[in-house]
């Protein structure tokens, strides 16, 4: 089907109260909706295709399980969330951003219903910590196509697994690393907020107390960016200073959520604040 017409099809979804259509059960109907994240339109793809899913999944929690669990396999496979990754820029990565919110809007319904095996969790984490690792178009906003935002969306993922049930120190250190691996791989400084999000698993971490703060301040500690001994206009020393500059962001983001939510004592607010100091020269 092509773009135009699949388009037709879901704008009478979203018109009709976004009721599934009378010839499709709902897993067909939600199978087809998925159709929409290969496209390069983002009315198509956003305001469409993951705006119904997520109408469909979050607020009428349609499909129950192992439906549930045949999307979330689907969404996680090498068609999908791993489909020519690390190929470099290319449009492409639209079908692996959105179907990392798919991920996360499964995860999300997982940790309200409980229908994940611990082994299938502890597979589904391993499978985005190395989605991280080989995620290479790190693009927020593309003109003419919308919204890339890969980093975004996978801390969305990560978010939801760091508040489950299955979820302690252990497995929120391999979210924490899969975090580190988009700071180190970025290849521009992040301009679209993608630092918020990914701000936002480390903050669940720490209120849904898997971690905490103290154990957060020496993770923060040990991060080394291994500063070259070069020159300023050298690509070395350019890749470290965007290491720099979006681990700063990412630190400061983390610090102020933190604070906000009134977890911070004055000890730790002052290690978060030296902590800071040693990603910024001017301090």
């Amino acid at each position: 089907m092509t773009d135009t017409e699949l388009k037709k099809k879901l704008l009478e979804i979203k018109n009709n109260d976004f009721h599934v259509p009378e010839e499709s059960t709902d897993f067909e109907a939600a199978e087809y909706v998925m159709h929409a994240f290969h496209s390069t339109d983002s009315g198509l793809r956003d305001d469409l295709g993951y705006t119904i899913l997520s109408k469909w999944l979050i607020e009428f929690k349609m499909l129950h399980g192992s439906e549930l669990m045949t999307l979330l396999t689907q969404a996680a496979s090498e068609k999908m969330l791993f489909y020519k990754v690390g190929e470099g820029l290319s449009d492409h990565v639209f079908l692996r951003s959105f179907s990392a919110l798919l991920v996360a809007l499964i995860l999300y319904r997982d940790n309200q219903e409980h229908f994940i095996g611990k082994q299938d969790y502890m597979k589904l984490l391993d499978q985005l910590n190395h989605y991280c690792e080989l995620e290479n178009d790190y693009r927020s906003f593309v003109a003419g196509k919308g919204w890339a935002h890969a980093p975004a969306h996978i801390s969305d993922a990560l978010d939801e697994c760091a508040q489950n049930r299955f979820v302690g120190e252990s497995e929120c250190l391999t979210i924490w690393e899969s975090l580190l691996g988009m700071l180190r791989n970025a290849s521009t400084v992040f301009d679209a907020e993608e630092d918020e999000r990914m701000a936002t698993a480390v903050v669940s971490m720490v209120t849904a107390k898997k971690i905490t703060v103290s154990e957060l301040l020496r993770w923060f500690c040990e991060v080394d960016l291994k500063e070259p001994n070069q020159l300023v206009h050298t690509l070395a020393f350019r890749k470290y200073l965007i290491q720099r500059v979006n681990t700063k962001h990412f630190m400061r983001c983390v610090y102020f959520r933190l604070k906000n939510a009134a977890l911070l004592d004055q000890e730790a607010d002052n290690a978060l604040i030296n902590v800071e100091h040693a990603f910024n020269p001017y301090f």
